[in-house]
């Protein structure tokens, strides 16, 4: 399935209509960058001549595709409004104006991994360490309540002004039926980090792909370079089945033999035998910290609490969540999917081969892994 957001839209031309918001104390600043379905910019939130600096994703319904009105934003809504995790970035608030949404976020000075890592190089290990427990702590909350998210990426995991990370974008999330094992079956993560039950459009475990992802995300860190390079979707099959990856002998030298098997686990492409998020937590590689051994106070409570949400019953949990999505629903608007041409699909294709023939760390294009596997027919193999 392809899931689109116009190319044409104008939802900076809404903005002169946020004055509104200012009698609530929110202010729209300048813009940070467009995304598959929608802006994001600065905003401030004033209240008792106190400010608080935060972002906002701006989404104009009108302009969306149909599947992502009705299917991913609900989903998306739902979950945000539920979770609170030490490093997952905190929803302030959800506000709609006629047609279109403002989600106000707290905001990561630091900007995303990706770009940190692009600009910085390699992070070494001690550092990665402490990064990468965090990112999979917020897994391991997400994973206990039963919600996968389906897109983890460098791009998805922001550093905030005291280099802490925290875990965002749930455009993808959902929450899942703990008795079922493949309960995914959307391809809807970042071709470069998605494990190989999804590349090949089978029903899936989101959780464990989740994992995969995290295992993509370890290597960059480490390496600074993407585990598989080559140009096309069937190749990078491959290279995952077979495991053609490898440590780098300039780096892999300097990296500690327990990095390596930690990395191994998780990238591996047999679903049932990759680690689960408690078998990265209580890892050799994570427990050479002694200072990370016990959970802190903000990391336990938060446990805690997803742990008790946990014994709610799963049918019950999940009539909530739709009494409280019929209510989303109502107020968004649908309109068609966009789809690529075939010349667009040639390009697409053309860009891959570019950007990806060397391994070298560049930021993708935000494309969807149905479209990348019809340029390439990874299925026909």
């Amino acid at each position: 399935m392809l899931f689109f957001h116009k190319k044409d839209h104008k939802v900076g031309t809404q903005l002169s209509k946020t004055n509104t918001l200012k009698s609530e104390g929110y202010i729209i600043l300048d813009h940070i960058s467009t995304g598959g379905y929608g802006e994001v910019h600065h905003a401030k939130y004033i209240q008792d001549d106190k400010e608080l600096n935060l972002v906002v994703k701006i989404i104009d319904t009108n302009l969306s595709s149909k599947e992502y009105v009705s299917k991913f934003l609900p989903r998306e809504l739902d979950v945000i409004r539920k979770i609170n995790h030490p490093y997952i970035v905190h929803t302030h608030s959800i506000l709609q104006k006629k047609a279109i949404l403002f989600v106000f976020m707290t905001y990561a000075e630091k900007g995303d991994l990706f770009d940190y890592i692009t600009t910085n190089g390699p992070i070494k290990e001690d550092q990665a360490r402490i990064w990468f427990r965090q990112v999979a702590l917020a897994v391991q909350y997400l994973h206990t309540v039963d919600i996968v998210h389906r897109d983890i990426k460098c791009e998805n995991i922001l550093i905030t002004k005291n280099f802490t990370v925290k875990l965002s974008d749930f455009s993808f999330s959902k929450f899942i039926k703990r008795a079922q094992r493949l309960n995914c079956n959307t391809h809807c993560c970042s071709v470069w980090y998605a494990p190989p039950e999804v590349l090949s459009l089978r029903p899936y475990d989101g959780k464990s792909s989740d994992i995969w992802s995290l295992g993509v995300v370890l290597y960059i860190m480490i390496y600074a370079k993407m585990p598989f390079s080559k140009n096309d979707t069937k190749r990078m099959y491959q290279q995952q089945v077979k495991r053609e990856w490898c440590h780098h002998p300039s780096i892999g030298n300097l990296i500690s033999e327990n990095l390596k098997t930690c990395v191994d686990n998780i990238l591996q492409p047999e679903p049932r035998k990759r680690w689960v998020i408690n078998n990265i937590l209580e890892s050799d590689w994570i427990t050479m910290n002694l200072g990370l051994v016990k959970m802190n106070e903000q990391e336990s409570m938060a446990l805690i609490e997803a742990q008790n949400l946990h014994k709610l019953d799963n049918q019950k949990h999940l009539k909530k969540i739709e009494a409280k999505r019929s209510g989303t629903q109502q107020i968004l608007n649908k309109q068609l999917p966009r789809f690529f041409s075939e010349v667009q699909k040639m390009e697409l294709k053309s860009n891959m081969s570019k950007k990806y023939s060397k391994g070298v760390l560049k930021r993708p294009s935000h494309y969807s892994i149905s479209h990348l596997l019809e340029t390439t027919n990874l299925m026909k193999r």
